[in-house]
């Protein structure tokens, strides 16, 4: 359960928030937390089986899932505080923000908040494109979760 207030909220769990969280807690941040909209952590990556992750920060090459597995392994160990399943909602004041989560709806308050909510590709709609996509056109992102997250042929 997300606790009520927080030095510092990450909002994203890919590896640039959990490499952000990592580093304030080494720095000595206390009170650290990540949250989440997907069930599990890591980000983007954990569909991306090419190699080339890691190089700067890791200093070797990895595939994407191994590269998110990098990050998680980490985050317990240095005791950040990972809420999964988390979707932010709102804005509340200045610092807080409003959240759904498997537990219900919920407030935090944080002196800072950090958004590692990485990129996202934006469908036809959202650009105001007019017209619809043929059957079997997908996105990049949308190919990379049916075949490496549901194991689905396309």
């Amino acid at each position: 359960m997300l606790p009520e207030r927080a030095e510092v909220l990450i909002v994203g769990a890919g590896p640039a928030g959990l490499a952000a969280a990592i580093e304030l807690k080494r720095l000595g941040v206390r009170e650290v937390v990540v949250v989440d909209r997907e069930p599990e952590a890591g980000g983007v990556p954990r569909l991306c089986h090419h190699i080339g992750f890691g190089l700067r920060d890791v200093r070797r090459m990895l595939s994407g899932p191994d590269y998110a597995a990098f990050y998680r392994r980490r985050a317990p160990d240095a005791e950040v505080a990972v809420h999964t399943s988390t979707t932010v909602t709102g804005w509340h004041g200045q610092t807080g923000l409003t959240f759904t989560s498997p537990h219900g709806l919920g407030q935090i308050e944080a002196r800072a908040v950090l958004l590692a909510t990485g990129c996202r590709e934006r469908p036809r709609s959202a650009r105001l494109i007019p017209g619809s996509r043929p059957q079997g056109v997908f996105t990049t992102g949308s190919l990379q979760r049916f075949v490496y997250e549901h194991h689905l042929p396309v």
